[in-house]
């Protein structure tokens, strides 16, 4: 007689049909990839992922139709907290050992052109208008944070819950607010 634990449906479902379902969506996705829900995928993003990488919950991934490879790269050790989003239409490459928590977005681009006509007309953001995104390696983004197009986050730097980040973070910094501002410097 086969016995079940509890938890174990999961878990098999998990590991036969929804990691193989969302691997076959990616370029690459290393060992030991972990997920809770098949994320949301919309558009055409080239998606690379490290090992031990984690996703706590639905995860959103789209891309826009200005460029042709937008790529999101999630480096070794990343874990993603419940209803992480990218708007990917560039890049947005996230080192290893980050974690980002639950409710947080990552936008390379507005997902409409500065300009106004342009915006009355429906037009995508035009490629000049959109940046990429850098999270350097073991940071930490706290819950329901922005980070917008262009920023570099520095290593080792703790971005606080429901933080807008609008321009870059040097290494080492704690930041938060709206916009964001670097409130002191690590020295571990």
């Amino acid at each position: 007689m086969l016995s079940v634990k509890v938890g174990q449906p999961s878990r098999v479902i998990n590991r036969f049909y929804r990691s193989p379902l969302f691997r076959s969506r990616c370029i690459s996705c290393g060992k030991n990839f972990y997920l809770d829900a098949i994320p949301h995928i919309v558009g055409h993003t080239r998606i690379y992922i490290g090992d031990d990488v984690k996703f706590f919950g639905t995860i959103g991934i789209m891309s826009g139709r200005t460029l042709d490879n937008p790529t999101l790269i999630l480096g070794n050790r990343v874990s993603l907290g419940e209803r992480v989003g990218f708007s990917v239409n560039r890049q947005i490459t996230v080192e290893d050992d980050v974690s980002i928590g639950p409710f947080c977005f990552l936008a390379d681009n507005d997902g409409h052109p500065r300009d106004p006509e342009g915006r009355l007309k429906g037009l995508p953001p035009p490629p000049e208008e959109i940046l990429s995104i850098r999270i350097g390696r073991n940071v930490k983004i706290g819950y329901g944070s922005t980070i917008t197009k262009g920023i570099t986050i520095g290593e080792h730097s703790i971005i606080q819950l429901k933080s807008v980040v609008t321009s870059d973070i040097p290494p080492y910094s704690i930041a938060g607010g709206n916009p964001a501002r670097i409130l002191s410097r690590r020295t571990d």
